[in-house]
């Protein structure tokens, strides 16, 4: 059996990122919301919807949440912060036309961990008791099923510098 691939370009596929994460986190109301917040929080992988494909192929997108850099107690509010700031950076550059950066993660040796991993270079930051935290989207298809899983990751906030800090250097 013949195992077709798909490609879609980074800006369409920012776009989908975008609208199922506000369709699934913002527009489904509080109590689904916080019960899909829940479920990533407790380590687990939520289906958020299956696609269907020109060529009529469907593919599978589910979610999961790295909150191990999160500086702070972790909270729903918190959470929905920063997906809203998030999908406002992703947002501004699919929306002005402009590309979307997309980084290759690498691995302690400085290769890259996988051909077909991406983050997109935005990040959603948010403060909260003089913390602040970067939430980020990543994206992990499948090798072998038809299943893209978008990836919320915190990443450690200190390795950006605030514009205070940068004006006192």
């Amino acid at each position: 059996m013949t195992k077709k691939v798909a490609s879609i370009g980074s800006e369409q596929f920012a776009t989908i990122a975008v609208n199922l994460l506000h369709r699934g986190l913002i527009e489904a109301g509080r109590t689904t919301a916080k019960r899909v917040f829940r479920e990533l929080d407790e380590g687990r992988t939520v289906t958020l919807t299956k696609l269907k494909m020109e060529d009529g192929g469907v593919v599978r997108m589910d979610l999961t949440l790295d909150a191990t850099a999160f500086d702070g107690d972790l909270n729903f509010s918190m959470f929905r912060d920063g997906v809203l700031s998030l999908i406002s950076q992703l947002s501004e550059p699919l929306r002005a036309g402009k590309p979307v950066a997309v980084l290759h993660p690498i691995d302690e040796a400085g290769n890259p961990e996988n051909d077909t991993n991406r983050v997109f270079a935005a990040g959603g930051i948010t403060v909260s008791e003089g913390k602040a935290n970067v939430l980020m989207l990543g994206v992990r298809p499948d090798a072998q099923q038809p299943i893209v899983t978008l990836q919320l990751l915190y990443v450690d906030a200190a390795q950006f510098q605030s514009d205070s800090a940068a004006s006192t250097s």
